[in-house]
């Protein structure tokens, strides 16, 4: 192999770390300065602290290429010549840092310490470029949100605390009119009420927003949410078993409906509680998909 391009190699791999650094700085920022991208997998909480990775990662992957490209512009350049018997050969010219030899000779003509000089820079684990697949998709794509799939698995249920909603009031006899408009709740208000035994939900409506996952019967289907503590790697399922007359509405779509909770007496406690739906319709996905709140708090 040519000096020369050996030598080209050796400066992109110089280039390379803090080119990655820059790239998933870069990536960082894309997702979280003027956009909502990366709410499809952390907590709305942990932005400032992306940004202040993106804003670190890309200032140490500048520095590191303007340092790299002034040690490559201070390098001596590669001298062609041609031995006694006429073969090619490049050479780095003796200068007062060169190393030299035991024989005294300039280290420049030894093509080992040229070798040896080319590879000084080949440091770091090759599994760090694996980095650059997330980087790039994050720069050019925009994954969708957890749904249905996640949802379907068993055993990622949410924990609810029933003690932590205060009763509903009781309807006004002077104003049995209220009693028809339906409470905007979060789909956990909805499932811990559900399960209270002073069944503060009886009659009342209540109105729901969440995405679609079939049932196992005709005219049924499930209302979800996925709840995450920090990032999507964490999501909880909450759901409910919706029965609505009419086409079940698409697998991942989103829909606000309103309805009357159903009881089951002889459920399990784990059970999915039931709605009866007296009205749905189509919504887009909340900005933040994995925090639960009431239809009227989505934005």
């Amino acid at each position: 192999m040519n000096a020369p391009g050996r030598t080209l190699r050796a400066r992109v791999r110089g280039l390379a770390p803090s080119l990655l650094l820059a790239l998933v700085g870069t990536a960082l920022l894309r997702i979280t300065v003027g956009s909502d991208v990366f709410l499809q997998y952390v907590k709305e909480e942990l932005r400032i602290p992306l940004v202040a990775t993106g804003v670190i990662l890309l200032a140490l992957g500048i520095a590191g290429t303007a340092v790299r490209l002034t040690e490559r512009r201070r390098e001596p350049v590669l001298e062609f010549r041609r031995d006694a018997e006429g073969n090619a050969q490049w050479h780095r010219p003796a200068s007062g840092h060169d190393h030299t030899g035991r024989d005294g000779t300039g280290g420049g003509d030894d093509p080992g310490h040229e070798h040896a000089h080319g590879h000084s820079h080949e440091h770091g684990p090759r599994v760090a470029w694996l980095l650059t697949v997330p980087a790039v998709l994050l720069l050019c794509f925009t994954p969708p949100a957890l749904g249905s799939f996640t949802a379907s698995r068993e055993g990622t249920d949410a924990a609810v605390d029933a003690a932590a909603y205060v009763a509903l009031p009781d309807p006004q006899p002077a104003a049995p009119a209220a009693v028809n408009v339906p409470t905007p709740m979060a789909l956990a208000e909805f499932i811990a009420r559900s399960r209270d035994p002073r069944q503060g939900l009886a009659d009342r409506p209540v109105r729901l927003t969440g995405f679609v996952t079939p049932g196992t019967a005709p005219g049924e289907w499930y209302l979800n949410r996925l709840v995450a503590s920090c990032c999507a790697a964490d999501a909880r399922r909450l759901r409910i078993l919706v029965q609505a007359e009419g086409p079940t509405p698409a697998t991942d779509s989103w829909v606000e409906l309103t309805g009357v909770w159903h009881p089951t007496p002889d459920a399990s406690a784990t059970a999915a509680p039931r709605l009866d739906a007296r009205e749905q319709h189509g919504v887009p996905q909340p900005r933040a998909p994995y925090r639960d709140t009431p239809p009227s708090s989505e934005s």
